[in-house]
């Protein structure tokens, strides 16, 4: 990894498939004279036997041999400190070492969350990171945190998130004022529990584009730009979101639906799983530490991880972490 051009790192035993997925998906990533390099973490072998089976000898690739993982159930911050050998461990210590710029696993999100925050620390200014994630709307993308960090928040947690959502909309998204609302059981100010009657409180005294509170029903219809809640919330929110995607799919396939009607369904089906599926998106995004961690779905097909390399590529480009730690001081 001696290359100038910066490198993302890949786990590539991550996932509920592994090399054969996680391999070919990031290296399609790269394209022809990327200005980026992968550098696979794991085993070796593996690893080697799936680039094989590529076209890729002229690609900046490498990889770096591991020989402990970290298993899906196992307690986060114990396998941190005990699997100093596995692929995320290793990743994320070249990451703050400066030799990768990025770190992408479709593994234990857990163990992603508890390495990014034990070996690469908070920004200055972020007491919480946050499990930031994007969502499709009617009028376009919009990001929803937290998605899973933080079970338990205080207003300050939220407003912080408020604040890094709408850097990362500014930055990423490219919208020069950024709405922001609050997931809620109602529209009104007083509406919900003590938590979000102080939120409303202070994110309409902040100087941030807060537009109100959002309730489940009117995510997907791009009520904003940037939604906040607690993790605990926010997990269970886009895991629904995600569950009635498999709905719709699984209705389409019903042995009662009549011929025409499932044939019509089709070509929609298709539209909505190109723009509508947490494929195209990649993978969450762990905001507030001091570095670029892409958190992949366990499930993450190959696209999938093609664009979860993608966006960490993004977030390199931009200098995402420095803008973020900027906007908190």
């Amino acid at each position: 990894m001696s290359s100038t051009r910066p490198i993302i790192a890949v786990d590539a035993m991550g996932g509920d498939h592994g090399p054969g997925t996680v391999v070919p998906g990031a290296v399609a990533a790269l394209e022809q004279d990327s200005p980026f390099g992968i550098a696979f973490y794991g085993d070796q072998g593996a690893i080697e036997a799936e680039l094989a089976k590529l076209s890729c000898g002229d690609r900046p690739i490498t990889v770096v041999h591991c020989t402990q993982d970290i298993a899906m159930g196992e307690a986060p911050a114990g396998a941190i400190r005990s699997r100093k050998d596995s692929p995320i461990v290793r990743a994320m210590t070249d990451h703050k070492a400066g030799r990768v710029q990025a770190v992408v696993s479709a593994g234990s999100t857990g163990a992603m969350v508890a390495a990014s925050l034990i070996i690469l620390g908070r920004l200055p200014g972020i007491d919480r990171p946050a499990i930031a994630t994007l969502i499709p709307t009617l009028k376009g993308d919009c990001l929803l945190l937290d998605a899973g960090a933080n079970l338990q928040c205080s207003a300050s947690h939220l407003l912080s998130f408020a604040e890094m959502g709408t850097v990362f909309a500014q930055v990423i998204l490219g919208v020069e004022n950024p709405s922001v609302g609050q997931l809620n059981i109602g529209g009104e100010p007083g509406k919900g529990t003590e938590l979000c009657i102080e939120v409303h409180e202070r994110l309409s005294a902040s100087i941030l584009n807060f537009t109100g509170n959002v309730e489940g029903n009117q995510i997907m219809l791009g009520t904003c730009d940037v939604i906040v809640t607690d993790g605990f919330t926010g997990n269970n929110t886009l895991k629904l979101l995600e569950g009635f995607a498999h709905f719709l799919s699984g209705m389409a396939r019903r042995p009662d639906l009549p011929p025409d009607l499932a044939q019509s369904l089709g070509p929609i089906l298709k539209f909505m799983r190109h723009h509508f599926s947490y494929e195209v998106y990649g993978g969450a995004m762990l905001l507030g530490v001091a570095g670029i961690s892409i958190i992949a779905h366990g499930r993450s097909s190959a696209w999938a991880i093609t664009n979860a390399v993608k966006v960490g590529w993004r977030q390199v480009q931009t200098d995402l972490p420095a803008k973020l730690a900027a906007a908190a001081v």
